[in-house]
């Protein structure tokens, strides 16, 4: 569904606030923001290089002037991802988002640390220990049985930018927001970005040392166990029942398959198939001996 609006637009008035050429049916209804490979009707996303793709109706694109997509309403923008990104900060003042609701639901027995910072509309299930200073952000949902260890951030902002005309950073509003499952333990010091347009997610049972950052859209699954000081860039889709090693680093949008094996200090620059073990600068598979 994406992040819905508080109001719906029309692509001819958000192309006309941002001083762009649009082509296709201008009156089409905006009613929320999507990732580009999840969108739904009367949604508006963006897309840089899908020259020729069959697009659903009813959507409204950013993209570059002279894309062939077979699409019902196309704003051209020569960099859509920045076009992208200043809709989204135009859209956060008019008309807003519906980001969350703005009372918790905090079971009972959870133990929260009186230091501990918790957000509105923010969710926390059963016999979960929350530790000290540990700050959670709106809108973030975690479930049953979890330990999230003193001085970690749940679903502040991520890093994300794109540069304009002149090399300036301009923001890319994130207005996801953090899934944990339930029994997920997270060490001291971590911290978990709220994702861009859609979530990140944290499956059941998964556990994380101390010092790990998590960043925007990342999606751990069940089972997995993450090391001391790792670094997940943006997009990073890890599977079920894998192991990453201390101080691995791993690159945006990368893929690693269920049971994969990454060694310590690994650096992974390309997706790491389902059972395979990778060690290294950059990380390559490991002889079977």
């Amino acid at each position: 569904m994406g992040i819905r609006l508080k109001q719906e637009i029309t692509a001819n008035w958000l192309a006309k606030k941002m001083g762009l050429q649009i082509t296709g049916n201008a009156s089409l209804i905006i009613r929320s923001i999507c990732p580009h490979n999840d969108a739904v009707p009367s949604s508006i996303s963006f897309t840089r290089d899908f020259d020729g793709e069959v697009f659903p109706k009813d959507r409204v694109v950013f993209a570059l002037p002279n894309t062939n997509l077979n699409i019902d309403c196309k704003i051209e923008a020569t960099n859509p991802r920045l076009a992208f990104a200043r809709a989204l900060n135009i859209l956060k003042h008019e008309p807003g988002f519906i980001l969350h609701q703005k009372l918790s639901n905090i079971s009972e027995d959870v133990r929260i640390s009186s230091s501990a910072t918790i957000g509105e509309g923010v969710k926390i299930g059963c016999r979960t220990v929350i530790g000290h200073n540990v700050v959670i952000y709106d809108g973030v949902s975690i479930g049953d049985d979890c330990y999230i260890k003193s001085n970690t951030v749940i679903g502040e902002d991520g890093f994300g930018f794109e540069r304009d005309e002149n090399g300036l950073p301009i923001r890319i509003v994130h207005i996801g927001s953090v899934r944990i499952g339930n029994r997920v333990e997270i060490g001291c010091l971590n911290t978990i970005c709220r994702g861009t347009i859609g979530h990140t997610i944290i499956e059941d049972d998964v556990k994380i040392d101390d010092h790990v950052h998590v960043a925007h859209n990342c999606h751990l699954g069940q089972k997995s166990l993450v090391a001391a000081c790792v670094e997940f860039s943006g997009g990073v889709n890890v599977g079920e029942q894998c192991w990453i090693g201390p101080n691995s680093s791993i690159k945006q949008k990368i893929t690693i398959g269920d049971f994969a094996f990454i060694g310590i200090a690994s650096n992974v620059t390309k997706d790491v198939v389902s059972g395979v073990k990778v060690a290294g600068n950059p990380a390559r598979a490991l002889r079977v001996k």
